[in-house]
């Protein structure tokens, strides 16, 4: 994703998000769009972006380079 807040965006934090903001975002998310549960033929896929989303802003040298 080359926007610069996209991955901010997708978990609707703000860029100063501390890590357990961003974890609760993450929580919130992954409830609302998993395909188990969100039937919505995007679910998935949006799903997978709000796990990439997490795996880079929870990994402090990744956060960094994003």
């Amino acid at each position: 994703m080359k926007d610069k807040k996209g991955y901010y965006a997708i978990l609707h934090v703000d860029e100063t998000a501390s890590e357990k903001e961003i974890k609760n975002a993450f929580r919130r998310e992954v409830k609302l769009y998993h395909p188990d549960k969100n039937h919505d033929p995007n679910a998935g896929a949006i799903y997978l972006k709000i796990n990439e989303s997490y795996r880079v802003l929870t990994d402090p040298d990744a956060r960094q380079a994003y």
